[in-house]
């Protein structure tokens, strides 16, 4: 007879879609630094490398290059400018992710927000999942081996709504509202 010491149920707090090269590029406390510092300024691989090594992250700029291809390799990066400078090609990048380096704020504390925005979200994915060129689009896709479900329809509606939450985030109104004031659309582009 087997008896049951402990069970619980356990509810899904966050949803986060990576692809695995994505999830491994960000599997380093340096990298997750250069895409936050990245979110404010373009910057080239000698830049970065100051920057880290005033934040206490002594590092050589050839590693911080690998980092920098790493990153570019799993999408997570891309270059935004090349200049010549003494013959010499200096590439300048900027994050396509942004990334927060902070602990997890206590969203108990916030429940009823959190499910007035739930049901404001599932709205939107319902929309996402029931257009017409969404659905014609994983006609014949395989369903799950194990329940049955259509997770790659999850996951690219998810990418939907996360793609237009970037695109949100990028909008002057919404940083007015993190910052409090008028402020320009692109972060600024060092010369």
């Amino acid at each position: 007879m087997v008896e049951t010491l402990f069970q619980r149920d356990i509810k899904i707090k966050r949803v986060t879609t990576l692809g695995y090269s994505a999830a491994q590029a960000l599997n380093d406390p340096v990298r997750i630094k250069i895409l936050e510092i990245l979110s404010h300024v373009q910057m080239c691989a000698e830049e970065i490398t100051k920057t880290l090594g005033s934040s206490g992250y002594k590092k050589a700029t050839t590693t911080i290059r690998h980092h920098l291809d790493t990153l570019k390799s799993a999408g997570l990066i891309q270059a935004t400018k090349m200049v010549e400078v003494r013959g010499a090609v200096m590439k300048y990048y900027s994050p396509t992710l942004r990334a927060f380096s902070y602990d997890m704020p206590d969203l108990e504390k916030h429940v009823k927000l959190v499910d007035d925005t739930g049901t404001k979200m599932f709205k939107i994915l319902k929309s996402v999942l029931e257009d017409k060129k969404f659905i014609a689009a994983f006609v014949g896709k395989d369903a799950c081996g194990q329940c049955k479900g259509d997770h790659y329809k999850e996951y690219a509606a998810l990418e939907i709504v996360s793609a237009a939450l970037a695109e949100a985030m990028d909008r002057k109104e919404y940083a007015e509202l993190i910052i409090g004031k008028e402020q320009p659309k692109k972060v600024a582009i060092r010369q």
